[in-house]
């Protein structure tokens, strides 16, 4: 396809002033739809743009990104049709290398096909956390209960796939927080920390949060409901 008619094809969506999750929602609902050319979104905060490119980034697709005198401009490109001519040559010669295939290596293949089972099976869970305590009482008492909390799980060998923030929970991200050092070691730990970044903004630390560790409420349903087990202190 040439570059004029794939030009002609891009769909503009102008998401500014929407309040997140919405921007991603939106995109997404085109996204799903799987357009031909490209999609450009036109959105007003560096928090959406980092949200979008997390949405493209778990649906396999490329994205640009830059600054205009209006907000950001992020334009998302579909590869269906690059990706199937790749997956149409490696079916091709997926089936060239069966016919030589030897012994040993089928062996080999078996075995790496019930690891990826064993992995499939795997339980997961996640730690949802919606405020800066640990239940209701004496404010200072339940935020050192929540610490310990933490401090327990992470001693005890657990690890979560993440740990999501949300509400007042976002203030754990403060880095002067007394539970900002066990988040960090978590992840460390390879465990994901993410922060709702409308809580985030909510609550004046859009500054002292990793623009990385930032999420929207869209990314964190999708890990509630994708998780086996929701562990919420």
């Amino acid at each position: 396809m040439s570059t004029d008619k794939k030009h002609d094809q891009t769909k503009t969506l102008d998401l500014r002033g929407l309040m997140c999750p919405e921007p991603v929602l939106r995109t997404k609902k085109i996204l799903d739809q799987k357009p031909e050319g490209a999609v450009e979104v036109l959105v007003d905060s560096d928090i959406n743009v980092m949200n979008l490119t997390r949405l493209a980034n778990s649906l396999g697709l490329s994205l640009q990104s830059k600054q205009s005198d209006k907000g950001y401009v992020v334009v998302i490109e579909s590869k269906r049709d690059s990706q199937e001519s790749q997956e149409s040559q490696k079916s091709k010669l997926s089936k060239e290398s069966t016919i030589t295939r030897t012994s040993r290596e089928s062996e080999t293949t078996n075995s790496k096909e019930q690891e990826n089972h064993a992995g499939q099976t795997k339980k997961t869970s996640v730690v949802f956390i919606a405020k800066d305590t640990f239940g209701e009482g004496d404010r200072e008492f339940s935020v050192n209960l929540l610490n310990v909390f933490l401090q327990t799980i992470l001693q005890a060998g657990h690890r979560p796939q993440a740990i999501l923030l949300a509400n007042t929970g976002v203030r754990l991200m403060d880095p002067d927080s007394s539970i900002r050092k066990v988040l960090d070691d978590f992840k460390a730990e390879g465990v994901e920390v993410f922060a709702c970044g409308l809580c985030v903004e909510f609550y004046g630390l859009k500054d002292k949060v990793k623009p990385e560790q930032i999420t929207n409420m869209y990314a964190i349903s999708e890990y509630l409901f994708s998780a086996d087990k929701v562990i919420s202190p």
